[in-house]
């Protein structure tokens, strides 16, 4: 997820989730845990139950489950479905993988027919689409992913409904692919993002697999050579000059980037910490100078993810323990859903964590 001129692909939305992360971690008394395993597992079932009552009853999930007001975006609630599915994986639960179907059967019912979806306003009886997203790329590369996941939760294929989604899911994607292989955010916004490019690999990486397992190896292939075309370019948001990635390029290729603001900045940083390989030498020393974990816009848990592929035992130990602090004082009332999803997943990590991102291609 990038920015755009004047606002932020994926925002007011990241922007609002990321502000009221940060005021909690900030603003909240500190919270011992009882030990790392049990504090772990607190803030887990924590999470999970923010994320449950997210759901409405027609299956859509909105960004809290405070309040009469509705407000959904479906980038945020394919994390809350990864993030029930993760937990699935390590504590059965039947329920959540029933929530998950459901959330996967509305957002099929809701697509475009372009594979598009909308945000949706309302209350939580009647939460109806506002003919505005924040990407095209970001939103359908996470339901691959969700889809994905889901199947194996199931070990069988889901619903011919929700494999028709994905289908349309994939052609949504190809519609904003660009010569080099890369995205750009929507087909009326031709900025590449980084961030959205690493979720766009990794949906089409997991997709790839999903496609495959139910028998559809038309789109199982279509996906494979989508991420491999995109990993040919990944390399144009590294900047030589800089010493970091770029969080956006143009049309020319050319980077806005830099390591000023903790967002976009300091969270394209993480992203590419946490997913792309191969690692830069130095980046993450850069980083952890700039910034802090309770800068706004870059909150605990998504340095925690950074921080199990490049931190020393003693910082992995302080990032764990501010991710499971965080999280212990979220509120549905005060958080939205993608941060204790993300939060779960982090805490998880193995089959929880996104894939790997090759970042081959030339440098700028």
């Amino acid at each position: 997820m990038g920015q755009m001129t004047g606002r932020l692909s994926h925002t007011p939305v990241k922007v609002r989730l990321l502000a009221l992360g940060t005021a909690l971690l900030c603003a909240s008394p500190h919270v011992q845990a009882a030990g790392e395993a049990d504090g772990e597992r607190a803030a887990i079932e924590h999470c999970l139950e923010i994320i449950r009552p997210c759901q409405m009853s027609d299956g859509n999930i909105r960004v809290n489950g405070g309040g009469e007001a509705a407000w959904a975006v479906p980038y945020f609630g394919n994390l809350a479905a990864m993030a029930l599915l993760a937990a699935n994986d390590v504590r059965r639960n039947p329920e959540d993988v029933v929530r998950v179907g459901r959330w996967l059967s509305w957002y099929a019912r809701h697509q475009e027919a372009d594979g598009t979806i909308c945000d949706c306003e309302g209350t939580a009886s009647s939460c109806k689409s506002n003919g505005k997203r924040d990407s095209t790329d970001s939103y359908a590369a996470t339901f691959l992913m969700a889809v994905g996941r889901y199947t194996q939760a199931l070990a069988k294929p889901p619903s011919a409904e929700i494999l028709r989604a994905a289908a349309k899911a994939l052609a949504a994607v190809e519609a904003v692919v660009q010569d080099d292989g890369l995205t750009i955010a929507k087909p009326d916004y031709a900025i590449k993002y980084l961030m959205n490019n690493v979720e766009v690999h990794q949906g089409l990486t997991e997709g790839a697999r999903l496609f495959a397992s139910v028998g559809m190896e038309k789109e199982s292939q279509k996906a494979a050579a989508m991420a491999a075309r995109m990993a040919g370019s990944m390399g144009k948001f590294w900047s030589d000059r800089d010493a970091c990635f770029a969080y956006a390029l143009d049309t020319k290729d050319q980077g806005s980037g830099g390591l000023s603001d903790p967002y976009p900045h300091g969270l394209a940083q993480l992203f590419a910490l946490s997913y792309m390989r191969p690692p830069r030498p130095g980046l993450w020393a850069r980083v952890i100078r700039a910034f802090k974990p309770d800068d706004k816009g870059i909150p605990a848990e998504r340095w925690l993810i950074a921080a199990k592929r490049n931190a020393g035992s003693k910082e992995l130990d302080e990032l764990r323990r501010a991710t499971i602090n965080a999280a212990l004082r979220f509120s549905g009332k005060d958080v939205y859903v993608g941060r204790p999803a993300m939060t779960v997943i982090a805490l998880l990590d193995g089959t929880a964590r996104f894939p790997d991102v090759p970042a081959s291609g030339a440098n700028r």
